[in-house]
């Protein structure tokens, strides 16, 4: 049985909203189980994969390959040696990416552009937030308005062991998807990586064990899988299918849930995050006087001039925020009451009929204001010297919106309904064909064998805790009477 979560704030006392679209009483932890990428090469197999030059050779690698191949394979030249950053630091000064000036501007003197986002529906959505939003980084545009030949983006998400890159290739003329993961002193640890050591800058140093998978590998049948999302509204046949796409929902003015300056939104996220951060601590890849200058429009910028302008149920941040502002005045810097927005809604149910990507959320702010104060002081004591960051920061979310952010199903779906907004982003007939995941797809229900659906019923039953868990946690949240009504679904 579902309820539906009423909010009232004291700054208007007696006034309350209920969500257009009621979220679960109970919210799964977003976890990533610790077998997640056991399917993967081991470092030295999957350094070998990376730099395979082809067959025939080509005469012209790594030189003419996308950047992060061409600096992590210089040892498949004579004489050359393979880097081993030991930080997020190291990484970006191979990769070019390091800021120059850290004084200077966004884009210019030397320095990579960057964008700062508070709302994500990529493979952090359920982390990310304006308390730990996730930060790009990437190569200017040209003095002529073009991205340079090899340009790349990275994207930093605290508390992960990973960074996201995406890279131009000169060769290839497409953009390759990668996934760096490292490890770290407490990787190997009785007690593991908490989150003193990764959501605090601690997470920036001490890496080891450096090995990067491309979106082609084993990666892609995994949960952290680029080509779901990055295909677009393509088809993802190897060798012949449709090029991979940069991602920005939001291109559109006033770019909602991205960090600026120049917006109502933004600088009620940065306000938020300099309550938890302060104004003197670098964040990720951004040095801390430079936070302020983040930059979606710039990032909108090449993204367009990159030939990717055309993105798939684009959110319409002018038309959704107005809306959303003139339903709940208080927006955006006292989110509950939440808004609602018509626009927003015609993107949501896109998504959740399986034919997108989760929509973002309609509200400029993704938190619950009591859980993320609590955060907040947790961490404003982390940086006084208290002690140790001992809490998981990233808890912020509020949960009577979690079906509205896309991330938990609505109140009266059937099994049908259920296991396309909760399975089809990554189970459709337009992924790659070649792999295991392949053989559930929720678009050909009824196509499907009894031995497939079967093993898609035993995938729903797993515990949370493995790979194999459908759908992950990471992205979904389902009660135990969603589970069923899936389940009777496949045993039709």
């Amino acid at each position: 049985m579902r309820v539906t979560t009423i909010f009232a704030i004291a700054l208007a006392a007696g006034c309350q909203t209920e969500f257009v679209v009621e979220s679960p009483p109970t919210v799964l932890a977003p976890s990533i189980p610790a077998n997640v990428f056991e399917t993967l090469k081991p470092p030295a197999d999957a350094h070998a994969e990376l730099c395979d030059p082809g067959a025939p050779p080509d005469p012209t690698f790594p030189d003419n390959a996308d950047r992060i191949t061409n600096r992590f394979c210089q040892d498949a030249k004579p004489g050359g040696v393979m880097p081993t950053p030991h930080g997020l630091s190291d990484l970006l000064t191979l990769l070019g990416l390091d800021f120059k000036d850290p004084a200077g501007g966004n884009g210019v003197g030397g320095n990579p552009g960057f964008a700062i986002l508070g709302h994500s529906s990529a493979l952090t959505a359920r982390k990310v937030s304006s308390i730990t939003p996730t930060a790009f980084v990437f190569t200017p545009l040209g003095p002529d308005g073009k991205p340079p030949r090899d340009y790349l983006f990275l994207a930093f998400d605290p508390g992960e062991p990973f960074v996201e890159v995406a890279s131009f290739s000169p060769a290839d003329q497409a953009v390759n998807f990668y996934l760096v993961l490292f490890d770290k002193d407490c990787t190997h640890s009785a007690a593991g990586c908490g989150p003193n050591d990764m959501l605090t800058p601690n997470q920036k140093t001490g890496w080891s064990n450096i090995r990067i998978y491309e979106s082609t590998t084993a990666l892609n049948n995994t949960i952290a899988d680029c080509r779901q999302c990055h295909i677009g509204n393509g088809h993802d046949v190897p060798d012949t299918g449709d090029p991979l796409i940069l991602r920005m929902q939001e291109l559109e003015a006033p770019h909602t849930h991205w960090f600026s300056s120049q917006t109502a939104g933004g600088k009620a996220l940065l306000a938020d995050f300099h309550a938890a951060h302060g104004t003197t601590e670098d964040y990720g890849p951004i040095p801390a006087g430079l936070v302020d200058r983040s930059d979606p429009a710039l990032m909108a910028r090449f993204i367009t001039a990159a030939g990717f302008g055309d993105q798939p149920n684009v959110f319409h941040s002018a038309a959704i925020e107005a809306e959303v502002t003139a339903s709940a005045p208080h927006q955006p810097e006292v989110n509950v009451p939440a808004g609602a927005s018509a626009t927003w809604r015609a993107s949501y149910d896109a998504a959740a009929a399986g034919r997108f990507i989760a929509a973002p959320y309609h509200d400029i702010k993704v938190t619950d204001p009591t859980r993320l104060a609590h955060m907040t002081q947790l961490y404003q004591q982390y940086r006084a010297g208290a002690g140790p960051l001992t809490e998981d920061i990233r808890d912020v979310f509020l949960d009577a919106a979690m079906t509205e952010m896309g991330f938990a199903p609505g109140p009266v779906m059937d099994g049908r309904a259920l296991l396309a907004q909760q399975c089809a982003q990554c189970h459709n007939a337009r992924l790659d064909p070649t792999i295991s995941r392949d053989l559930f797809l929720v678009d050909q229900l009824d196509q499907m064998s009894r031995a497939e659906k079967d093993i898609a019923i035993e995938r729903l039953a797993l515990p949370l805790d493995t790979r194999l868990t459908m759908p992950p946690p990471l992205f979904r949240t389902l009660t135990p009477e969603d589970r069923a009504l899936m389940i009777d679904e496949l045993r039709k």
